[in-house]
């Protein structure tokens, strides 16, 4: 007997109002799916072999050795995928019995996607912005991997408010932006970021927030007209922040330009920290940095009436999970026998689930 596991198991656990459709997407050969690629559900036609999603749907992506393609999103959807990092050299064992992973050349924005979430994807490359299309986009990624440059692609002389990177693994980038671009309500929170660099340096900008993040860079960090705070900065050289608030960070090396001190202080900066003080340094590509057992990060961020939550990814009212699961219900254990016995009419399968909220 074949086995197979799909995410099809799990969807009667979500609650979706009556209009909304539940999708499967698999591009696995020989198995039955609502279709093979994404692109299918956003492409203007709606036939029983080509359909169309609709606004409030959710699209589960299954895993595949093969990538999907880039889609352009012209719908309010939610896109799930099953994590990563779920076996092998770097990742996490025991999260999810389908170690594969459900990796997307990319997404493109168009209008009609306001709304949208992106969550336990791969991306493999950057994501823009469908000619014309700007304003209020309010995109949300959570839990996702993003393995290449650019993160995003602006447009000159454009306008983009609500965009958000919640607990991401995310690849050093360096994201230009055109001088005339405009963000808004741009935010980074609870997410890793690893790699070379990160370069995130918007000319005009309001409310770009880069909170409770690790980075771990070979090289340095530059921000612009950012709020930063919270956040763990392991670089070998001082990072630059340009027209930024800076407050209870921890720093690995000497930081110029910060108000530097106990981080009991809310504004304060703590620099020049040994990096196996400050995370375990050890484990999986992400697990590796949670915090030490006597790190400095600890109860070291911004104080919020009363309490001091903790710096890092790990840290906050929203801390980063382990390889990107989303937080709806996931077998993490299956056994199938490999065969039934002639005039057996049954067989016993075990499997094991966990809720992830």
């Amino acid at each position: 007997m074949k086995k197979l596991f799909t995410l099809s198991g799990l969807l009667l656990a979500l609650s979706l109002s009556v209009q909304a459709r539940i999708w499967r997407v698999n591009n696995n050969a020989g198995i039955s799916a609502d279709a093979t690629t994404l692109t299918t559900l956003f492409n203007g036609t709606n036939t029983v072999s080509d359909p169309e999603a609709a606004n409030g749907d959710t699209i589960h992506v299954e895993p595949s050795a093969t990538a999907y393609f880039f889609p352009t999103i012209n719908k309010q959807v939610v896109i799930i995928g099953n994590g990563y990092l779920l076996g092998g050299t770097g990742g996490n064992t025991g999260l999810q019995e389908n170690t594969g992973i459900c990796t997307v050349g990319g997404f493109r924005f168009a209008s009609g996607s306001a709304g949208t979430r992106i969550i336990g994807i791969t991306v493999s490359a950057g994501q823009d912005f469908a000619a014309g299309y700007s304003g209020n986009v309010n995109i949300v990624f959570e839990k996702c991997r993003f393995t290449n440059n650019p993160l995003l692609s602006f447009a000159a002389g454009a306008t983009y408010s609500n965009i958000e990177f919640r607990k991401c693994l995310i690849a050093g980038i360096n994201n230009s932006i055109p001088a005339t671009t405009t963000i808004n309500n741009l935010i980074f929170e609870n997410s890793i970021c690893s790699g070379n660099v990160f370069y995130f340096q918007p000319t005009i900008a309001t409310n770009f927030i880069v909170r409770n993040c690790t980075f771990s860079l070979s090289t340095d960090v530059r921000l612009q007209n950012a709020y930063v705070a919270n956040n763990i900065f392991i670089t070998p050289i001082s990072n630059t922040f340009t027209s930024c608030n800076v407050k209870n960070n921890v720093f690995s090396t000497n930081q110029s330009s910060v108000t530097v001190g106990p981080l009991n202080v809310n504004g304060n900066n703590l620099i020049s920290q040994p990096t196996a003080s400050i995370i375990v340094n050890t484990g999986s590509d992400d697990g590796r940095f949670q915090l030490a057992a006597s790190s400095p990060a600890i109860n070291g961020g911004v104080d919020i009436s009363g309490q001091k939550p903790n710096c890092g990814a790990f840290g906050g009212n929203d801390p980063y999970k382990l390889s990107g699961i989303p937080g709806i219900p996931t077998i993490y254990s299956l056994t199938v026998p490999s065969l039934v016995p002639l005039g057996n009419p049954t067989m016993n399968i075990t499997f094991s689930t966990r809720n992830n909220n």
